[in-house]
């Protein structure tokens, strides 16, 4: 589609294309990524994006920004945060859980970005644990603290502790709710609560596959 989009198009391409997006998915997939592109078909990718060269390759390139950055990052050899592969490979086992791997990864970047963005990258950590729960729960319009107290099945302490971890940037004036005044966070923080994050996700993968399978 890439492709499609800043070569030009005629009747001999679309097969020749449809073979290219599948072997960048492929490509993706096994280097830990989801793709993030969510344009199915040219047409709506056309209807994004203008009718410029230039705008088309804005698009692309906004669109595959954060795997981009990452791939960079890892050739830097910076480090990477300890449960990313465990986490990649539950989400990639389901297809409706996908889109959370680009938002724990989106969260990983504003760590290492330039200027790192500590509050940006712990908002999209808690953003994920909560749209993780979304998916599991098949309930899009309910909280991370709503959506928390409705799983009797899960350990009471470990309900506490994402209540808490969500409590505590709903008190406070915080990115996540469009707070302005600067907050005193650092990478330590924001490091704790991406791996926080990662924690609460296999967990709740984790119970709802047992759950899942103890109904069968």
């Amino acid at each position: 589609m890439i492709a499609y989009a800043t070569d030009g198009r005629t009747e001999s391409q679309p097969k020749e294309y449809q073979e290219l997006f599948i072997d960048l998915d492929v490509l993706l997939d096994k280097a830990g990524y989801s793709n993030p592109n969510e344009f199915k078909t040219i047409e709506a990718f056309y209807g994004a994006c203008g009718s410029t060269w230039a705008s088309r390759r804005k698009l692309v390139g906004e669109i595959y920004s954060d795997v981009i950055f990452d791939i960079g990052r890892r050739k830097r050899t910076a480090k990477e945060p300890r449960n990313w592969l465990i986490v990649n490979a539950l989400l990639n086992e389901n297809d409706q859980l996908t889109p959370i791997q680009n938002q724990w990864l989106k969260a990983k970047n504003f760590i290492y970005s330039t200027p790192p963005d500590y509050e940006n990258s712990i908002k999209e950590s808690i953003n994920s644990v909560e749209s993780c729960l979304k998916v599991l729960r098949n309930d899009k319009s309910s909280t991370l603290g709503q959506l928390i107290k409705k799983q009797s099945n899960l350990d009471a302490d470990i309900i506490k502790l994402i209540s808490s971890a969500y409590g505590m940037l709903s008190n406070k004036d915080f990115v996540r709710h469009g707070g302005t005044s600067p907050q005193p966070l650092n990478e330590a923080e924001a490091t704790f609560f991406l791996e926080f994050a990662a924690s609460a996700i296999i967990y709740l993968v984790a119970k709802s596959k047992a759950d899942s399978n103890s109904s069968k």
